[in-house]
């Protein structure tokens, strides 16, 4: 056990309640880094965990990340009939209302959104080793991997192009910035299902800036749990090291709560 004896007793507090939501992050979380986002891969165990959690009793399971739905819904093979809640973008998808995409921008949104692509574009023109991707409703700079002090100077560029346009989002994270026109948020997105779950409590695990409008949802007098996986500043009330860990929270809940209902 390599737990703490606090992120321990949070964890099997937490699968003691009556009707729950599961929540977490991808990259960094439950899939380590690489410098091709598309070569993510969830870490051992994982997924196993979530697939058993979102089979028990009274309990929602739901994958949230920065990653467009298509692509999270490849990177971590869980299919569409099964019932772990899909949510991409930042919030702004869900696989239970199906795949954004263009119709659901107005006129306005798709002009700066094709504005901001083609200036991101020029970033990585100008700066050796950054990365765009592409999105339904933004674009994401990446860095990981770039050498300073070229990452930070396109990072810079990155803001300087979404300060040329009005109604964007910017979420800045690990090593990428992204430009949205949509406002949705992993917060807003895990409180909208939490409530369409009539759950009593929220658990979620996460490990970027992005994820803090996660945790800043969360209420730990309901009995929500917030747990920061590695080191930073946070509005979360517990933190684990690293992936292995967030594993075996994640174990952890999945035998207190069988051992609950048993």
């Amino acid at each position: 056990m390599t737990l703490s004896p606090e992120v321990d007793q949070a964890v099997t507090t937490f699968a003691a309640r009556r009707r729950v939501l599961l929540g977490v992050d991808f990259d960094g979380t439950l899939a380590p880094f690489v410098r091709d986002p598309m070569d993510a891969a969830a870490a051992p165990g994982g997924l196993e965990a979530l697939r058993a959690a979102a089979a028990l009793e009274g309990v929602s399971v739901v994958i949230l990340s920065g990653r467009d739905l298509a692509t999270l819904r490849t990177l971590t093979g869980v299919g569409e009939h099964e019932p772990i809640v899909l949510v991409g973008s930042h919030g702004a998808q869900s696989s239970l209302a199906g795949d954004l995409d263009g119709s659901l921008l107005d006129d306005a949104q798709e002009q700066t959104l094709a504005s901001v692509r083609d200036g991101l574009e020029q970033v990585a023109a100008d700066h050796d080793g950054p990365r765009v991707e592409h999105k339904p409703a933004g674009v994401a700079l990446h860095t990981r991997g770039v050498a300073e002090p070229v990452a930070g100077r396109a990072a810079d560029a990155a803001h300087e192009v979404a300060a040329r346009h009005t109604g964007v989002h910017v979420t800045p994270g690990k090593d990428v910035v992204e430009i949205s026109v949509l406002s949705a948020t992993k917060g807003t997105a895990l409180e909208s299902l939490a409530a369409s779950r009539r759950v009593e409590a929220i658990a979620y695990f996460g490990d970027d800036v992005t994820d803090e409008r996660a945790f800043a949802v969360l209420d730990p007098a309901r009995g929500d749990l917030g747990v920061k996986v590695g080191a930073g500043q946070t509005l979360a009330g517990h933190r684990v090291p690293g992936i292995p860990e967030v594993v075996e929270a994640l174990e952890l809940f999945v035998r207190s709560r069988r051992g609950r209902l048993a």
